[in-house]
């Protein structure tokens, strides 16, 4: 019997993990398509939460569990977070359920993540330099992708991985936009060599938090080092620099360090041994109404649910998508001969289901931050109005603890799902 032929459109962490995930099934042919020409050692210091690292494991991905790829806290806390100034810590993240330390919150390398799915395909289901232009659904059964080499590929389901950007959503939500949050972020790895004689350098990764800024130093796998950082930008002076929305930019490091000089002496020692550093314009964008169009196309990760790296969950949010719209296909359609539009739309409503009301507190908790932010930054550009430091360590203490998030149970949730749509007559075998 002929497979249903899915087409991954990205080839980031949900792609590529979709890609694996559905390769297990014997009904279905993938095939992925990427618009860079080479998968490159590029990215920076990215964070795999327990339930991003539960889900890997599962699909056999097993070398992100290893400390030579990421690096885990010492001490069994995943996030600390310390003032600015004084060093005196404000609050830190805790664990609830993850008794296995390989499950602990792991900072790596993008690229490091990278290498350990593509480990896992074989290369001739990848395909490169493939630039989206246009996904098409006016054929009843099959989707057609074209491209921007004027090739193009037939497919009974689409899926778009293809990020924040998405050319595939763009497809069917033309007016979705996304809004610059007011931040400059600014990124950088590097050999752990180059930091690790600073006094007092944190054994834990610690988020040094301001008023306005921050600043993410971190330890990434066996031997390299990230530091992630950000300061607001003046969006009511024309002239303010960093107003552009740019991407992976060159930057100057001197950039950094004047933006930091008033931090406490260890951050500035950090700043100080940036050797370059890449800057980010952070976007964000409103919950799309469905992932769902035509019940042949889809979406998962940054292109479902434009959270703009809240919380560095993009990469764990983008895994469970991939592992839940494996399960809801894998229960719905377990043979060839089973295959059917009816049966595919079932399965594309169970993926949604299961996964838009965890996506969707993401983005209410994250335009929540960002009207706060903005707000407060609102204030201290038109008033000179700090926010006072007791008030300042007042909210870092209040923060919502992230356990909804970062140890979700994704197969839970879906078995939970999959039960309720029996309940009110939904079976599988009518379709």
């Amino acid at each position: 019997m002929p497979q249903l032929k899915v087409v991954i459109i990205g080839g980031g962490v949900g792609g590529l993990t979709a890609a694996i995930a559905l390769r297990q099934h014997p009904a279905l042919h993938v095939e992925l398509y990427e618009q860079a020409t080479s998968f490159r050692e590029i990215g920076a210091l990215i964070g795999l939460a327990p339930n991003g690292l539960r889900t890997l494991e599962k699909l056999g991905v097993e070398d992100v569990l290893t400390d030579e790829i990421g690096f885990r806290n010492p001490d069994p806390i995943p996030m600390i977070y310390k003032h600015w100034k004084t060093g005196d810590t404000l609050s830190a993240d805790k664990y609830h359920n993850v008794p296995e330390k390989r499950h602990q919150m792991a900072r790596m390398h993008r690229a490091s993540l990278q290498k350990a799915l593509l480990k896992k395909l074989p290369s001739d289901v990848l395909h490169l330099g493939k630039r989206v232009v246009d996904v098409d659904v006016s054929d009843e059964r099959r989707v057609i992708v074209t491209f921007e080499d004027s090739t193009s590929v037939a497919a009974d389901l689409v899926i778009g991985a293809d990020g924040i950007k998405s050319r595939v959503r763009k497809s069917f939500v033309p007016d979705h936009e996304l809004k610059w949050t007011g931040d400059a972020i600014f990124r950088s790895t590097f050999p752990y060599e180059l930091v690790k004689d600073i006094p007092d350098l944190p054994r834990n990764s610690t988020h040094f938090t301001g008023p306005r800024s921050w600043f993410f130093p971190s330890r990434m796998g066996k031997d390299e080092f990230g530091v992630t950082c950000s300061f607001p930008v003046n969006d009511q002076d024309p002239d303010a620099p960093f107003q552009d929305l740019v991407w992976n930019a060159p930057a100057d490091v001197q950039t950094v360090q004047e933006a930091f000089k008033d931090f406490n002496p260890l951050v500035r020692a950090i700043a100080d041994r940036i050797p370059s550093v890449r800057r980010y314009a952070n976007v964000a964008g409103a919950g799309l109404k469905h992932w769902t169009f035509s019940n042949r196309v889809t979406l998962l990760g940054d292109a479902a649910h434009t959270h703009g790296g809240a919380f560095a969950a993009g990469a764990s949010l983008a895994i469970d998508d991939a592992y839940a719209l494996y399960l809801a296909l894998s229960t719905t359609i377990q043979t060839s001969a089973e295959v059917s539009p009816e049966r595919l739309a079932y399965a594309l409503s169970l993926y949604e289901t299961t996964r838009r009301p965890q996506s969707d507190r993401v983005l209410r908790v994250v335009h929540g931050m960002i009207t706060d932010h903005r707000g407060r930054m609102g204030r201290f550009w038109e008033e000179g109005v700090e926010e006072p430091d007791e008030e300042f360590r007042q909210r870092v203490a209040a923060r919502l603890d992230p356990v909804w998030l970062t140890e979700h149970d994704v197969e839970k949730t879906f078995e939970k799902v999959l039960t309720a749509s029996r309940e009110v007559g939904v079976e599988v075998a009518r379709l």
